[in-house]
This record gives C-alpha cells, sequence and structure tokens, in this order.
C-alpha cells in the first residue's frame, strides 16, 4: 500500500536529514510524518499535496544523492495517494 510506503520512506528521509544536519528538511517531513501516523486514514488532502509538490526542496537543501532518491520517492508516493483521493 503507498500510505504504508510512504510512511517507510518518511521515516528514513527524516533519519537521513537529521544524520546529515539538515534539521529544518527534517522538520518539514517530520511535522507530516507525525500527522499522518496520527490520522491515519483520514489524512487532510493538503498533507499529501504538499507531500506531491516538495520536489524543489532538494535543490535548495542541497541534498546527497540518497536524500534525492527519498524525495523522489516521497513525492511519488504523494501522487498515487493523491490520485485516489480526488
Amino acid at each position: 500500500m503507498n500510505l504504508n510506503n510512504l510512511k517507510k520512506v518518511l521515516e528514513q528521509i527524516i533519519f537521513e536529514l537529521n544524520a546529515n544536519g539538515k534539521h529544518e528538511s527534517a522538520n518539514f517531513f517530520q511535522t507530516r510524518y507525525d500527522l499522518i501516523i496520527k490520522l491515519e486514514d483520514k489524512i487532510p488532502f493538503e498533507i499529501v499535496e504538499s507531500l506531491s509538490t516538495c520536489r524543489a526542496m532538494s535543490q535548495y537543501a542541497n541534498f546527497s544523492l540518497r536524500e534525492e532518491k527519498l524525495l523522489d520517492d516521497i513525492v511519488n508516493y504523494a501522487l498515487d495517494i493523491k490520485k485516489n483521493m480526488l
């Protein structure tokens, strides 16, 4: 399921970003991850929307190749979830 995949990738990117000192970017994902965990099947569209459109973050936050790959996965899972919400 894409929601479970999304949660796993969010956990991974939060860990990676914190380990690399990119705490502001990690907080962006942590906030959304916490809401997804709390609300589970009632995730607001705005959260999915913000995750599906955050790809540019990798450029201004100087993401590593691994962080970029995780971000791509997040965006793709969020887009799939978003399609099912419409």
